[in-house]
């Protein structure tokens, strides 16, 4: 269990290669914090909470001085021990990818500081016969009641267990990189056993967006952040992107941000 849960008073690792395989479960309490996250620039204010679900996809944290908080670093495969018995996860999950922060109402702050502070109490109680257990509890009320701030602002919606393990293997190769080499509908439709309109209307019930535009959404991250790294030529990141030619990538970029990738460089 050792660095499966790990509990900081600031952001300093979000973001950062130590966090990259941490999910974020974070609480401000005083200040704020300006953070670029998925192509998004987001305020997260005292009384907020914010989860971040991949850490890749930060770009950076800019806090105020008098900025204070308390986050969870959990591991995914001590998350998955902790997961409700429920697939609420999943609408949860992809709007958290298009904005982390939840704005909380004044008894869902106590709600929330009262979570933290015992997930923290229970994980310096090391010596305790159960607590491993004692820290799934914990951690599962805190997530429970993230879910509960979630259905309040965004609506609460059952998720049937099929939609969700589909768009849950969907994530999970989107995160681990598929859209690098694949970005047609019809190949993640092919892995995942489904026709394509199918995927396609599951992503759009549950997200809001098509199964194309979660695939563009990552790999244009993706072109951005290594547009960014001046040591790369544009045919290496073409390359590494797996276009089919340096000007196939030109044409896919100034297709989708507008300018030609030279141009975004400047």
């Amino acid at each position: 269990m050792e660095g499966d849960v790990i509990i900081e008073d600031n952001l300093k690792k979000l973001g950062t290669e130590e966090a990259i395989r941490y999910i974020a479960h974070a609480y401000c309490y005083e200040g704020s914090c300006e953070v670029s996250y998925n192509d998004g620039r987001f305020s997260f204010e005292a009384g907020d909470c914010m989860i971040v679900v991949s850490n890749k996809l930060v770009e950076s944290v800019v806090p105020s001085d008098d900025f204070r908080c308390k986050v969870i670093y959990i591991a995914p495969t001590f998350l998955e021990m902790c997961s409700p018995d429920n697939n609420y996860y999943v609408k949860g999950t992809m709007s958290l990818f298009l904005n982390p922060v939840m704005r909380l109402l004044p008894e869902e702050r106590e709600m929330c500081e009262a979570d933290f502070r015992e997930v923290e109490r229970r994980l310096l109680h090391a010596s305790h016969h159960f607590y491993q257990e004692v820290l799934i509890s914990v951690i599962q009320t805190l997530f429970l009641d993230f879910y509960e701030f979630h259905a309040r602002i965004y609506g609460y919606a059952d998720v049937p267990v099929q939609a969700a393990l589909l768009l849950s293997r969907f994530f999970s190769m989107l995160e681990g990189g598929a859209y690098c080499t694949h970005r047609e509908v019809a190949y993640y439709a092919s892995v995942l056993c489904v026709v394509p309109n199918y995927l396609s209307d599951v992503c759009y019930k549950l997200s809001g967006f098509s199964a194309n535009s979660w695939i563009k959404r990552f790999t244009l991250h993706e072109v951005k952040r290594l547009l960014r790294d001046k040591s790369l030529t544009i045919v290496q990141i073409s390359d590494r992107l797996n276009f089919s030619s340096p000007s196939y990538f030109n044409r896919y970029v100034r297709k989708n941000l507008g300018v030609s990738p030279m141009d975004y460089r400047r």
